[in-house]
């Protein structure tokens, strides 16, 4: 796996920034998983702007990146969900990998679509 860096882009500014709340969240602030569940819902409204679509893939892997941050809501889950998507986050913030978006690529509705992480 390499490395992929790229401070120019907004896109991964969303994504390292959620890093640092997922991460704050899991180390005990409470607060944080607030702030990951707004930066996840600020990140579904770019996208659904930008896209244009609910049904286009980068703004499926924000919704649905979105409905498990939900689970910060619920006290007995949320670390274990957390720990979850820290692990998915960082993937995606260093290494492009989204587990999110392989699972959807997947899916009957996206057979045939480009699939692309941005």
């Amino acid at each position: 796996m390499q490395l992929k860096l790229n401070a120019t882009d907004i896109r991964w500014w969303f994504w390292g920034v959620t890093l640092i709340f997922i991460v704050a969240a899991v180390a005990g602030w409470t607060p944080g998983y607030y702030a990951v569940m707004g930066i996840s819902a600020v990140q579904v409204v770019f996208f659904l702007a930008q896209e244009k679509s609910l049904a286009a893939f980068p703004t499926q892997i924000r919704v649905v990146y979105f409905a498990f941050t939900l689970f910060g809501l619920w006290p007995e889950v949320r670390l274990f969900i957390y720990v979850i998507l820290l692990l998915g986050t960082i993937m995606v913030t260093f290494f492009g990998r989204c587990s999110i978006a392989l699972v959807l690529k997947h899916m009957p509705w996206n057979r045939g679509r480009e699939v692309r992480l941005n």
